[in-house]
């Protein structure tokens, strides 16, 4: 018996306004709520419990908006020319589609948790919270982090060990862009040489409080630092 034949395809979307508020599991299941209401026919992973084969970008912590979510899904038909006007119609406020492309590589990991190495953010002072820092200050401790060989964070494992790690070669970059919109690169997805860093944990690291920021996430790069 000759295999289905399986069609692979890629959206990048947003994640805004009030959906920063729901969990990545929430986010994943609004995603596939609106497959099923797009009559979408998913492909199945094996096995006695059977899942959709879509794989989703590396989680966004809450609070945290993003211009570059990714969702990698398998069909067992091709999709409506219509697909994307439907997808739209049954999204709620906060998503838009940036870009939809069919997949047509072999190449690529099956996860984007595997795909996905770095990701850029955009941090820009809230203007609901009372600021302690100006910018000459801000300046000063992202020159300071720049020549720094370590960016020590603690964080407590499973067991509630807590562990201190050096999270500097998780940072590839740190800027300050247009004057006041701070942009910074992080480890992303899973690799076992360079741990993941959180763009709220590194921040808040830096800052004391990340909830001083509003942060969004903008790009996600290959190891190769390649767009996605």
């Amino acid at each position: 018996m000759s295999e289905e034949k399986i069609y692979k395809y890629r959206l990048k979307i947003t994640k805004n306004k009030e959906l920063r508020f729901i969990s990545h599991l929430d986010w994943q299941n609004l995603i596939l709520k609106i497959f099923r209401r797009c009559e979408l026919k998913l492909a199945l992973s094996q096995g006695f419990n059977k899942m959709p084969k879509v794989s989703y970008s590396p989680a966004l912590p809450i609070f945290i908006e993003s211009n570059c979510e990714l969702v990698n899904f398998q069909t067992l038909e091709p999709l409506e020319n219509n697909f994307l006007n439907k997808f739209k119609k049954f999204s709620p406020n906060g998503i838009e589609v940036i870009s939809f492309s069919e997949i047509n590589s072999n190449n690529e990991p099956k996860s984007l948790e595997n795909y996905v190495q770095w990701a850029r953010y955009e941090a820009i002072l809230n203007d609901e919270k009372n600021h302690v820092y100006n910018f000459n200050e801000i300046r000063y401790i992202i020159e300071k982090c720049l020549s720094s060989d370590e960016l020590l964070i603690t964080k407590k494992t499973k067991k509630g060990i807590e562990k201190t790690i050096n999270y500097r070669n998780s940072l590839k970059t740190f800027e300050i862009l247009d004057g006041n919109v701070l942009s910074f690169i992080l480890k992303a997805g899973q690799n076992e040489e360079i741990p993941s860093l959180r763009a709220d944990e590194f921040l808040k690291t830096l800052f004391d409080d990340s909830s001083i920021f509003k942060i969004k996430r903008v790009e996600f790069f290959d190891t190769n630092l390649r767009v996605i």
